[in-house]
């Protein structure tokens, strides 16, 4: 087996347990549940990803490059994802983890969506397909009535919007600044957002089982952006892209054991669709994008 076959095997197997450590990472937040107030259990995650992304910039030596936290891509990214942390850690405590995942699967068909209306970007007919077959998709997840649907599903696919912006301000900040400066600032920005919104909600004591959820919530965060990094360094954006969707999987899985979860036909009609439009756009746009970096970057939750 050659080398570039080697390198995109490893780069995949990276991305598998980038999925993984996030669907690990949502299951500790929604174990927590209600039991915390939501600002504090966002604030004190951004903590301890914000101590371990530390550690793991001066282990790779670019702790002199944080003074490009300042760089305004960077700070507008950070504000976005924030915003979308808040969205969708609110949806995960009441939505159905596997359908949630799924939803945010969404999210590049929607960065198509966001860059015609708002950038002039041209789609072709496969794309739009594509993007129609995706919302479909949410939709066949979501199922919308008046006697069902709930705020919850409304910041669902809020946060899928807020994070498509997210990704197209990445596409933007220069190709100089490291990606862990990148998750540092978004971990700290989270930080000080989770603990101004606690101000407002209050704070609860912290016992020790939530504290080590909490801790195993940061954890994994942080292991996800150092195989990202990975990732990025040894495959290419068109080969690494299918395995982002065994985050469905993972999520199935951890609903099922873990919460007693089981997805209706329905449902899993719609994270096909969602899955297979995902990989589309995600092939086109690997033929177009100009950074590999800003594609591999997942919500902060």
């Amino acid at each position: 087996m050659s080398s570039p076959q080697n390198h995109t095997l490893r780069a995949g197997l990276y991305m598998v347990i980038t999925t993984a450590c996030f669907v690990a990472g949502d299951t500790c937040i929604k174990l927590i549940g209600a039991t915390l107030p939501l600002g504090q259990v966002i604030g004190l995650i951004g903590v301890v990803s914000t101590f371990f992304l530390l550690v793991v910039c001066w282990q790779q030596g670019i702790l002199k490059n944080l003074p490009m936290i300042y760089t305004r891509m960077v700070l507008l990214r950070s504000l976005f994802d924030a915003m979308g942390s808040f969205m969708f850690v609110s949806a995960l405590m009441h939505m159905p983890l596997a359908n949630l995942s799924s939803v945010m699967q969404s999210v590049p068909l929607v960065v198509v969506v966001v860059g015609v209306i708002f950038l002039g970007e041209k789609a072709g007919f496969s794309r739009i397909a594509a993007v129609i077959a995706g919302f479909v998709g949410v939709l066949l997840i979501v199922k919308p009535s008046p006697q069902t649907i709930t705020i919850y599903e409304f910041l669902a696919v809020g946060a899928v919007i807020v994070v498509a912006f997210r990704d197209l301000v990445t596409k933007r900040i220069p190709a100089h600044v490291p990606l862990l400066v990148i998750a540092l600032a978004n971990a700290i920005f989270i930080s000080l957002s989770g603990f101004g919104v606690g101000l407002v909600q209050g704070f609860t004591n912290i016992e020790a089982w939530q504290g080590a959820l909490l801790l195993g919530a940061g954890l994994f965060v942080t292991i996800s952006y150092f195989f990202i990094v990975a990732t990025v360094r040894l495959g290419e954006l068109s080969a690494t892209a299918p395995f982002r969707y065994t985050e469905v999987v993972f999520a199935i899985i951890a609903g099922i054991l873990v919460f007693g979860e089981y997805p209706d036909a329905v449902a899993y009609m719609g994270m096909g669709l969602v899955v297979a439009a995902g990989l589309f756009a995600a092939h086109r746009e690997a033929a177009q994008s100009r950074s590999a970096e800003a594609e591999l970057m997942p919500p902060a939750f």
